[in-house]
């Protein structure tokens, strides 16, 4: 058993136990913001290497492919056995996060082979989802013809919704404000 005044003394390899403690924490923590919101499983069967603009170009190419996506819903539609989840594509970065901060390359659509609810599934809600490439459907999006890459979901990660001041995106804010009011306690 090690005392903690043990820690900061000088052991007899020469090192400090202390340098030892604060590496392995410093690799904890930034091997923890590199790790996936989808299961390992899913991640290594991914296609990591095609690019959206290519998928959308030539998505029966990559039919039965597994690939990794993200962005912001856009419109989810119920059918009679299934729900169609458009989604505005936006590069993932860290833990496979949409940054709404980077332009969007197009759209997606997003099948799911079960009821997902439009509340949950809501406008303007970001979306990390891994799914099976089924090809390319056309459908018409402000009066023209889009063609959607359309993905059979294997495995979807909803994150939270943001609130306060979501322009300026994830992270900390800080407010400042003097006020005045009259009222009773």
């Amino acid at each position: 058993m090690i005392h903690p005044h043990q820690i900061f003394h000088r052991s007899a390899g020469g090192f400090f136990m202390a340098k030892e403690i604060a590496f392995s924490l410093i690799l904890l923590f930034i091997l923890s913001g590199c790790t996936s919101v989808l299961s390992t499983s899913v991640v290594q069967e991914a296609d990591d290497k095609i690019s959206f603009p290519e998928l959308q170009k030539l998505p029966d190419r990559y039919r039965g492919t597994v690939v990794i996506l993200g962005g912001q819903i856009v419109e989810t539609v119920v059918k009679e056995s299934e729900t169609w989840v458009q989604v505005l594509q936006l590069p993932l970065g860290a833990q496979q996060r949409p940054d709404i901060t980077a332009s969007s390359q197009g759209r997606f659509m997003v099948i799911y082979k079960r009821f997902a609810d439009p509340l949950v599934y809501e406008k303007g809600r970001k979306i990390t989802v891994a799914g099976v490439v089924e090809g390319g459907r056309v459908i018409m999006l402000n009066d023209r013809p889009y063609n959607f890459p359309v993905l059979l979901e294997r495995e979807t990660y909803l994150w939270k919704r943001e609130e306060g001041y979501p322009a300026y995106g994830p992270g900390p804010a800080f407010q400042f404000g003097i006020g005045v009011g009259t009222g009773r306690w």
